[in-house]
């Protein structure tokens, strides 16, 4: 018996004595959806997975673990009942949020103590479900911290906290040379650029350390009496948060979230991150598995066919996937523009302008994902809780007052205009798509690298400026949009400008054969390599000499 039988028989007699691994999620796609591909993979192995969330996500965990139980993989879902007391998720005062932890933390205890048969090998928490750690100390359960974004982000947040005498010297001198932090590759020297988009690591006058890396949100205050609204960068006003329980403003935000677990989840590959992968292994020094990045089996597949997001997403996309298919196919190879910011955070609304009249000026075809929910002059209603896509809203209300008088009109044939929610994996497979301009959020990077598809970054906060830099200068598979240094609003003949530059020019087409070339050894090397780190982890949770 080798060792994957032997792996597979001793998680069967496992599960058949009640073992079983527990999974609590975030809210947010970009969290729910790695974590629903992390089960399938150790529900694969033989363990019984459990997910438990809230309402806010039940319908698409209902379906994934109905979707699982025909496939033979047993994910079940039990949704964590906070009762109709619970304080709106809008709400953002301190007794509010701080209240809800206690609901959330009260009801989770009572399903581990009452409707788990044994308690779970480990629980694989959310490095954002802030109020776990206490509520895992207290059972005395083993708690494996996930991170859904990736490793550059993490790396970038340590290092900047860690060197941060010499980044106050650079910060505040632009003739400083960039800073070569010892471990990372010399492409990705830290320049004053990069120091612009993260928020102090220890905001004086309270406030709570900046939010972790994947959420997006703009940097708290710098300063001020609580309770100021100082102004975020294009002109937002971030409602106060308050600091999340157990905070340490002497380190980086996500470390709070790792704090006494036995090690943590990345969702990445030592084939895109190697270099930050160890480096943060070394800083920390505790078990790092990155075993991902947690997309749909279809993404690692060497087959050539367009995937169907119905096929493996429960959320129905705003167009007919047939009718964006038709579209598609009626397009030349790689010729498409993809324009897509995520469902969290976009342009402004006199950026969205400027797209429009962008894309139109650049003449190449298109198709825009329009958003309106971020476009307004605040963040969405809740940074803490960002609408999941569970949740009812007239999706695109709204958002043809966004656009220039007569634009839909003109660009009849050359652009395709899609409300709310599409089909993005659909559109990326597709062989007409031959370029993503994106915001560089960490799902949507990853998906972009596995369908081979060269990206024009417009970053806009958090993690996706690192995001964005990995691709340019590490990677090299993204061009970036040039940003004005004065205002910071991207104009239409900037945005002209970078779609021209990654769909027509040399240097674009330098940029899709790497993006092709990286693809080939996404699909061929990462999967596998991933698969064994996620042995690694399940070997760490069996007991010793098991195999």
């Amino acid at each position: 018996m080798d060792v994957k039988e032997k792996r597979l028989s001793i998680f069967t007699n496992m599960a058949q004595q009640g073992a079983q691994i527990v999974a609590i999620p975030f809210h947010g796609q970009g969290h729910v959806f790695p974590c629903i591909e992390l089960c399938k993979r150790l529900a694969a192995r033989g363990l019984p997975i459990t997910i438990i969330a809230d309402s806010s996500v039940s319908a698409t965990l209902c379906t994934v673990a109905d979707q699982s139980s025909s496939s033979g993989l047993r994910i079940t879902f039990i949704e964590l009942e906070l009762g109709d007391s619970a304080p709106h998720p809008d709400n953002h005062d301190h007794h509010g949020h701080h209240h809800m932890e206690q609901q959330q933390q009260k009801a989770m205890e009572e399903i581990l103590q009452k409707k788990l048969s044994t308690p779970p090998l480990c629980i694989i928490g959310d490095v954002m479900m802030g109020w776990l750690p206490e509520l895992c100390k207290k059972l005395g359960i083993p708690r494996v911290s996930f991170i859904t974004s990736g490793a550059c982000s993490l790396a970038f947040e340590y290092a900047i906290w860690k060197h941060r005498s010499s980044f106050d010297q650079l910060q505040h001198d632009d003739k400083q040379p960039p800073f070569l932090v010892p471990g990372f590759p010399t492409s990705m020297s830290v320049t004053p650029s990069d120091l612009q988009h993260i928020a102090p690591p220890f905001p004086p006058g309270g406030g709570g350390p900046p939010p972790p890396p994947g959420r997006g949100h703009p940097p708290p205050p710098a300063g001020g009496p609580q309770g100021s609204t100082p102004k975020s960068p294009r002109g937002r006003t971030p409602p106060p948060r308050p600091p999340p329980p157990g905070s340490n403003s002497d380190s980086p935000p996500w470390m709070n979230g790792i704090k006494d677990c036995v090690g943590f989840l990345v969702n990445t590959c030592e084939e895109l991150e190697s270099p930050f992968i160890e480096y943060i292994g070394k800083e920390i020094e505790m078990p790092i598995w990155a075993a991902g990045p947690f997309l749909p089996a279809s993404s690692f597949s060497d087959q050539s066919t367009v995937t169907h997001d119905s096929a493996i997403r429960s959320k129905k996309s705003s167009i007919d996937e047939d009718q964006c298919l038709e579209w598609l196919n009626s397009k030349a190879p790689a010729s498409v523009l993809f324009v897509c910011f995520g469902s969290e955070v976009g342009p402004s609304v006199e950026e969205t302008r400027e797209l429009a009249l962008g894309l139109e000026a650049a003449q190449k075809p298109f198709i825009w994902v329009l958003q309106d929910h971020y476009h307004d002059h605040t963040p969405p209603p809740d940074h803490d809780h960002p609408p999941f896509d569970d949740q009812p809203r007239n999706e695109g209300e709204g958002a043809e007052d966004m656009l220039p008088e007569g634009f839909e009109d003109r660009i009849e044939g050359v652009g395709l205009i899609i409300r709310g929610w599409a089909p993005q994996l659909l559109i990326l497979s597709h062989p007409s798509t031959g370029g993503f301009l994106s915001h560089c959020g960490w799902n949507s990077t990853v998906e972009s690298i596995g369908h081979g598809v060269p990206i024009l970054a417009w970053p806009i906060r958090g993690d996706q400026h690192y995001n964005a830099k990995l691709l340019v200068k590490d990677l090299q598979i993204a061009a970036l949009i040039d940003k004005p240094a004065q205002d910071g609003l991207v104009s239409r003949k900037e945005i002209s400008d970078g779609v021209k530059l990654l769909m027509e020019s040399e240097h674009g087409a330098q940029l899709r054969e790497r993006a092709a070339s990286l693809k080939l050894k996404f699909r061929s090397t990462c999967f596998l390599s991933s698969q064994a780190v996620l042995n690694t982890f399940l070997d760490h949770l069996l007991p010793k000499q098991s195999l």
